[in-house]
């Protein structure tokens, strides 16, 4: 299972350095994310060819994992010493992300793809729908929509070009 993940999350790196996607990266470990992608892109590259191959991706990805983990709302770039959500792998004394335990909105290691941004601003739109919605929420209910909706905003505005939201 976990080399299966590897090679999805390998294939998935390859089409980002190939369209040049992780030169739009954004947040706080944008820059970091892009210095590993391309430190990978250029060792998983042979004589002007992409690897297609799975074991030498397997290989590769062995020996020079980037450890960034692609998700719906955030790219986890991880970094052990900034993590704030992090498993032990059994048997191993690495530490891992834990995403059931991801704190997106206040961790260093966050960086942010267009796709993660459209999901963020998605979040926003439902909470939005929500608040405006009839009949009224429960005041407890409406301040905590409310609060998370600024969380939200304030995460966006400090680490999207943009940096509004609609």
């Amino acid at each position: 299972m976990e080399s299966e993940q590897a090679l999805a999350r390998g294939e998935h790196y390859m089409t980002m350095i190939d369209a040049h996607e992780h030169e739009a990266l954004v947040g706080p470990a944008a820059e970091e994310a892009e210095r590993r992608l391309e430190d990978f892109g250029h060792r998983a590259r042979f004589q002007g060819r992409v690897v297609v191959d799975d074991r030498r991706l397997q290989r590769i990805f062995k020996r020079h994992d980037p450890a960034i983990y692609p998700g719906e709302f955030i790219t986890c770039v991880h970094n052990h010493p900034k993590a704030l959500c992090e498993k032990a792998r059994r048997g191993r004394s690495e530490q891992l992300p834990d995403h059931g335990g991801c704190k997106p909105l206040a961790c260093r290691n966050v960086t942010l793809s267009r796709a993660n941004i459209d999901a963020w601003r998605r979040t926003v739109d439902r909470i939005d729908r929500r608040l405006a919605a009839y009949p009224a929420l429960p005041p407890l209910r409406e301040r905590m929509l409310r609060a998370r909706r600024k969380e939200i905003v304030d995460f966006l505005r400090a680490n999207t070009p943009e940096g509004t939201i609609p």
